[in-house]
Formats: structure tokens, sequence, C-alpha cells
């Protein structure tokens, strides 16, 4: 199968990036150094092709009620310029995929997927919406997203637009929905439109002063701040709970998994940690964590963290924070313990 392009792709070229297949499209995972850029977002501001996420509209006279029951959340709570990040749960509780849900009107909704779940995601939204009054395009193709974050980044957006935005608000300047979410933790804004806008916005924004960022660098920034990765954090075998993510569910609603998860709660079961390493080296995905000589688990994510000069990782573990583990690299078992999220 032939990995997918975004628009950007000479520009990425252009710029020396190195391109790695990822979710079957061809993306920068760098342009200079993961760590050059991660500092760039943190102490200034970079921009982020990230074209490959989904964009799925729903609308219709039932919407809020649909997606309430598609959603670990009640949309009823939502008001016009509201987005919401939440999970969709198959009947067992365990994750699909997570997703921004974004609130455009009282019956316009869009969802963002992540770019290997696009079409998982909309086959299942199809799949149970024949009860309600609703009608879904996947416009995934026709959009592109920039992702424009660090503590600069307000400023940028303002020169570059006009215009500002409020964490987890959108405003729409035409077919343009700028939204003040992202993947970071830091500052920052997201801008989706049509295809044909992308180069305008990117050679803009880059020519005021923004950073262009790999995909390393957002690993590593998302790492840091704890933040799920789809298909390593979660595979379609875990529920919210264990990747203690139950602040994104509201019980006071119907939704599909609730059964499930309600009846999960009464079991006890690991959850997603975070691992502090204390020694020297770098730990990666797949890496074993042993608790007293036993193996208990392996990573799902794992870096050195470039603010913290340390390595950090999550695991699905059955351990109180603060309890001390080692992490096997290369037959080498690295000294760290068990501590909350987020890491910065």
């Amino acid at each position: 199968m032939t990995s997918r392009r975004t628009p950007l792709f000479s520009h990425h070229k252009e710029l020396g990036a190195k391109i790695v297949d990822f979710a079957g499209w061809e993306m920068p995972i760098q342009y200079t150094s993961i760590l050059s850029e991660h500092k760039a977002v943190r102490d200034g501001a970079g921009i982020f092709d990230v074209s490959h996420m989904g964009q799925i509209f729903v609308k219709g006279p039932e919407t809020i009620d649909f997606l309430s029951y598609v959603t670990t959340w009640d949309m009823n709570r939502q008001k016009k310029g509201d987005c919401r990040y939440c999970h969709i749960l198959d009947e067992r509780g365990c994750i699909i995929d997570d997703t921004i849900v974004y609130t455009i009107s009282e019956d316009s909704y869009m969802l963002i997927p992540n770019a290997s779940k696009i079409s998982k995601v909309f086959d299942w939204l199809s799949k149970n919406s024949e009860k309600f009054e609703v009608s879904l395009e996947n416009l995934s193709d026709e959009y592109f997203c920039l992702a424009l974050q660090g503590p600069d980044s307000p400023r940028l957006l303002g020169q570059h637009l006009n215009t500002s935005v409020g964490s987890f608000q959108l405003v729409k300047i035409g077919d343009t929905i700028i939204s003040g979410t992202g993947y970071t933790g830091e500052k920052g804004c997201e801008i989706i439109g049509p295809l044909s806008e992308v180069v305008n916005h990117w050679e803009s924004l880059v020519e005021m002063g923004a950073i262009p960022i790999g995909l390393g660098a957002r690993d590593t920034l998302r790492l840091e701040k704890g933040y799920l990765l789809s298909g390593q954090d979660f595979d379609g075998n875990q529920t919210t709970l264990e990747a203690d993510y139950s602040w994104v569910i509201d019980w006071n609603h119907d939704f599909i998994g609730k059964e499930a998860l309600m009846n999960f709660q009464k079991k006890r079961y690991p959850k997603l940690r975070g691992i502090l390493i204390e020694d020297r080296g770098i730990i990666r995905p797949g890496n074993s964590v042993f608790n007293n000589g036993s193996k208990i688990s392996s990573l799902t994510s794992g870096s050195l963290s470039p603010s913290l000069r340390k390595g950090i990782g999550l695991a699905y573990l059955d351990l109180d924070i603060g309890t001390p583990i080692t992490v096997e690299v290369r037959g080498n078992h690295l000294n760290g313990r068990v501590v909350r999220m987020p890491f910065l």
C-alpha cells in the first residue's frame, strides 16, 4: 500500500526533514534535532503539519443525543464554540479512539480522530447512528490541520489571522476553524480548513517565526504531559479507567460502554502510570518493567525528556506512587520509580 503525503510534503523536503512512515503517511520526524525542536515549542512557537488527522462532521436535529451516546461526555453540557476531549468506547468499555469534539452549532459538530483510526471511527459512528436523525461526513481528505504551539503562538496567531482563541474554544473565519487545542501542553491552537489554503497558512506562519516541528518532538512534548498516544498507550484492549482517564467520563448519561465500566470499577486493575528513571539511560516502548526482581509490565511509551534530562515512560502498573522499579534496557536494569503525571 502506497504511503500518502500531505500538500506540504515538498516543503518538508525543502527544509531537510527526515521523512518516516506514520500511520500510512510520509511525515517529517525531525528537521534539525528532536531536542532543539522540543525546546522551540517549550520556549517560543513551533508549527506542526498534522494534516494526517481526521475530520468527521456530524449534523442533524439529534446530533447532541447521538454524540452523547457514542462518546464518554454528555454533549448537552456543551455550548456553541466549545471543544471537548473524550473517548469513543466499544461495548466492553475499551477505547476505540480518543478524540476532540468541536461544537460548531447546536446541530453541527466535528470530531478529530487519530490518523490510523479514521475509517474505524467513521464506520463505528455510522453503525451506531441508525436510530438517530443525523448525517455523517468523513471529510478528512479535504481538510488540513496545522498545530501552532508554544508560549509565543498567541502572538503569531494574532498577527496571522487577527484573532485569538481561548483554551478548548473555537472560532470560525469563513471555512477555517481555529481551536485552542493541541498535543504539547503549551499555549497554542490548531488551524483546520480546506486543503487548498494550507500552503498560505504554513508559509505565512513560518515567515513570522514559527519553527517547523516534526513527529519526534511531538512525541516527547506529549509524553512530558502524560498524554495518550493511540496505538501505543491504548490499542483497543484498554478501558478508559485503566488508562487513568476517568475525568473524561460523565457518568450522568447513557453511553456505549458505560455498563461495562461500572462493572469494571468493582475490580482491582493496573492503571497507566508514569515512570521516572533515576539512572542515566534512554528507555523505549516495549522495555520490560521490573519490581522486586520480577517482570510486571512493559513500557507503552518511553523516551528521554528533553526538559528533565531524564528517562520517562508509561506502563500499566498495579503499584503505588513512589514504588521503586527498574526498566531493562539491553540487559541492564535502570533504577526508577512510579510517579504522578504529568512529568512536567
